[in-house]
């Protein structure tokens, strides 16, 4: 377990008085857990983002929080288990921390990191879907893996690999389902095709186009019976058409 420290300092602003510690460039957090009573605390905005959110592991980092009480200081391992941001700035306005007991499972979601260019996509123009991007677990705080790295390289068109596909150790519980995907490669989707857009026309030739349309109206006009309006010929139905025939 990696022997990363982050200060903090107990807390009693709460509520609407938590934009004072935010301003001062701390960041509200409470620690909790079945052996740890929950504890309002702040932490350095700036060294929680170097060394937790920036180290390998991320937010499943194991560390020590030291939080500092008046001249009191007390070591409690966490690990981050919530983080609430600011849906317009992205900007972190609160988390929750985990205490962590050595000899008491976890649940954690661990991301999912494919490698490697798909045969299908390299020899076969396929198109390469990446699934889950991170699977949930339950294992002791000591097992707990940075993320899971599969190989891609090996699916051809139309091939997938699963959950239950992760090379994972028996300490560890998977929980999210094991049919879930991970990874596939299929063929690529076609463009529908688009109508061409109509032509703009100049001034001049629109007025050219209307000039031929008035002139072949006025063709089709000259060529029917004089004085009669021009009307769709139809057929006449079988008997009408029999009756004429009687007729003559």
């Amino acid at each position: 377990m990696a022997k990363v420290e982050v200060k903090g300092k107990e807390r009693s602003e709460l509520g609407k008085q938590s934009d004072k510690v935010r301003r001062s460039g701390f960041i509200p957090a409470v620690v909790y857990g079945s052996k740890f009573s929950a504890t309002p605390v702040a932490v350095d905005a700036q060294e929680f983002t170097k060394k937790i959110l920036r180290s390998e592991s991320g937010t499943n980092l194991i560390f020590n929080l030291v939080i500092e009480n008046g001249k009191n200081a007390q070591t409690v391992p966490v690990i981050t288990y919530a983080l609430q941001r600011n849906p317009v700035t992205d900007d972190i306005i609160h988390i929750d921390f985990k205490h962590i007991v050595m000899d008491e499972k976890i649940k954690a979601k661990i991301p999912v990191e494919l490698v490697g260019i798909p045969i299908g996509v390299k020899d076969e123009n396929g198109v390469l879907v990446h699934g889950l991007r991170e699977i949930e677990i339950r294992c002791f705080p000591g097992d707990l893996p940075d993320k899971y790295t599969v190989d891609a390289s090996n699916l051809k068109i139309n091939d997938s690999l699963q959950v239950s596909d992760l090379p994972v150790s028996n300490k560890i519980e998977i929980i999210s389902s094991q049919n879930e995907l991970i990874a596939s490669v299929t063929l690529p989707t076609k463009e529908e095709e688009v109508a061409a857009p109509a032509p703009v026309l100049t001034p001049e030739e629109a007025a050219a186009a209307e000039a031929g349309a008035a002139a072949a109206e006025e063709s089709v006009k000259e060529k029917a019976a004089p004085g009669a309006a021009p009307v769709k010929e139809k057929t006449a139905p079988a008997k009408e058409k029999a009756a004429s025939e009687d007729k003559k």
